[in-house]
């Protein structure tokens, strides 16, 4: 079994990562640890202007979800702690929601809810739920992201 953890920062060539990465069972994505994550949004991350605080977004196209109503867009760092943005379809309208990154990994299944209103003005709650397969499948966008952003020249001239 391979230990994503390191196998991520090794000296070995960004072709051979991503085929490593898309290759990884869930347990083994859902294996790799916050400060692994943290060392990624840090390196590729934005940089906030004038603070420690970091923005790491994923493309579109690499972004995941969970096949029903939302989808991770990316990583924040801010004040030492990690969280995801959410984007959520709802009904009638959609929104972005910040989710602690140890709430979404910290039982099997994350149920987040968001409170809204209707078109009367009652207040309606809507969920947004992530199983195991679709954590694993956002913990392997965050890491394809970050091999093609780290190395894009080495991996655009291999085309």
């Amino acid at each position: 079994m391979i230990d994503v953890n390191t196998e991520l920062f090794k000296r070995t060539a960004p072709v051979r990562k991503i085929g490593i990465i898309e290759n990884l069972k869930q347990d083994e994505l859902l294996g790799i640890s916050k400060e692994t994550i943290i060392r990624i949004v840090k390196e590729i991350g934005r940089r906030k202007t004038g603070s420690r605080n970091y923005e790491f977004y994923v493309t579109p196209e690499r972004r995941r979800g969970n096949d029903w109503n939302s989808f991770i867009e990316g990583l924040w760092l801010y004040k030492g702690k990690l969280s995801l943005i959410t984007y959520i379809q709802l009904d009638d309208t959609d929104t972005t929601v910040i989710v602690p990154l140890n709430d979404f990994f910290k039982e099997e299944t994350f149920r987040g809810s968001i409170k809204t209103e209707d078109f009367y003005g009652n207040i309606q709650t809507e969920y947004f739920v992530y199983g195991k397969r679709a954590k694993a499948e956002v913990i392997r966008s965050f890491c394809l992201e970050y091999i093609n952003t780290k190395y894009k020249s080495k991996l655009s001239n291999n085309e």
